[in-house]
């Protein structure tokens, strides 16, 4: 990979997870503690913003495609949502400020799937889970700081401060991705977006890609169950705001100290074998979640957790690249998306769940269903680990 292309995705991923990180981490403060939102209509809007982004992931991935063009979509996709977020903290709405977030995800969903294809483009099979590593890492370290900063931030002006500091990360992205160039010889596909026969080609000759994407599906909405709860099931367990930024940022920290080792080891080891070790590892850490008594025991679990997540990170991606199609690489990163994104509809069963039974029952929930995903998962792994490890895409 060229060092000026690797050095713009190092700055793109550090960016990028410094606005995901003070999102993730106090979003859900911010509803709760200043708008008053409870689980459920917590867990409704970030369904539906996630179900809006990736529906539009499939449009932009296609455009990409069409026009033979990737930066571009990166430096509107991130520039657009960056300027709108600066608005947010004057709306104290919950359903206006639904639909601001919901509106600006169809612009926000331009980056995402045409940065996945960049990145594949510029990288080879036998060398990809070492290069997502690296981008990957670099994204741990954003993660790592931009909490670090936001702590007395948060603290002095408000969880709404996380808008502001979002807007930024999302404008300099924008500058950076300016930066980024397409590769050579991408030639412009003009396909139909969905048409008869392509969902004849999904389910014949790109069959493996798309149960390889329906199985993430499974495992993405275990996840999305508690995910966005996660601060909230901290604060319910006695952390005090400090407590949860230090928890996020142990977090972030010990993803991404693993990230290149479990890049490399992708490699070595591969990409279908870390893949099965990674899901086991990681139904195991809902389990450690669920029978947390205090936040310090969430401690322990983050590790567990950041073990089977830095694995399923590489591996994942090395074996979805290798099962899209080169010269629909935007579309096909869009269609996984847009499915896996469907995981998002978790979190409108995981509030409801817990405002009913609470957030400790949401994880031991999730725990029997990631096991019975997991296990079915591992097994189809291994019987389609001979076409994932022939394709040379």
């Amino acid at each position: 990979m060229e060092r000026r292309v690797h050095s713009v995705f190092l700055a793109i991923s550090f960016l990028t997870n410094m606005r995901l990180a003070v999102f993730g981490a106090f979003f859900s403060l911010y509803m709760k503690n200043d708008l008053g939102a409870s689980l459920t209509q917590l867990g409704i809007i970030l369904t539906l913003v996630t179900v809006v982004n990736a529906l539009s992931q499939v449009v932009w991935g296609y455009m990409s495609d069409r026009l033979a063009k990737r930066k571009i979509f990166i430096v509107a996709g991130e520039g657009i949502p960056g300027a709108v977020f600066f608005v947010i903290p004057h709306t104290r709405s919950i359903v206006v400020l639904a639909i601001i977030l919901i509106t600006v995800q169809v612009f926000w969903s331009m980056s995402a799937p045409t940065f996945r294809a960049l990145i594949a483009e510029y990288s080879t099979p036998s060398t990809r889970g070492e290069v997502m590593g690296k981008i990957t890492t670099f994204g741990g370290i954003g993660y790592v700081i931009a909490l670090s900063l936001n702590i007395n931030f948060i603290s002095n002006y408000g969880y709404v401060f996380l808008f502001y500091f979002c807007a930024f990360c999302m404008l300099l992205t924008s500058c950076a991705a300016v930066f980024a160039r397409d590769p050579d010889g991408l030639k412009p596909s003009y396909q139909k977006l969905l048409s008869i026969e392509q969902v004849k080609t999904l389910y014949k000759e790109h069959r493996t890609f798309s149960i390889y994407t329906l199985l993430i599906l499974a495992g993405m909405f275990v996840t999305q169950l508690f995910e966005g709860f996660i601060s909230l099931y901290a604060e319910g367990l006695g952390a005090s705001v400090e407590h949860i930024s230090f928890i996020h940022i142990f977090r972030g920290g010990t993803e991404t100290v693993l990230l290149t080792p479990m890049g490399k080891l992708t490699d070595k080891m591969g990409r279908v074998k870390m893949l099965q070790i990674s899901l086991i590892i990681s139904s195991a850490a809902i389990l450690f979640f669920a029978i947390a008594p205090v936040w310090s025991w969430l401690l322990p679990a983050i590790m567990v957790e950041s073990v089977g997540y830095s694995g399923y990170s590489v591996s994942s991606f090395a074996v979805l690249s290798s099962l899209t199609p080169k010269e629909r690489r935007g579309t096909y990163m869009g269609f996984h998306s847009l499915a896996s994104r469907f995981s998002s509809v978790g979190s409108s069963v995981g509030g409801p769940i817990g405002d009913k039974y609470g957030l400790k029952f949401v994880f031991y929930f999730s725990f029997v269903f990631s096991l019975l995903a997991a296990a079915y998962f591992v097994k189809w792994l291994q019987g389609s680990r001979e076409i994932i490890n022939q394709s040379e895409n």
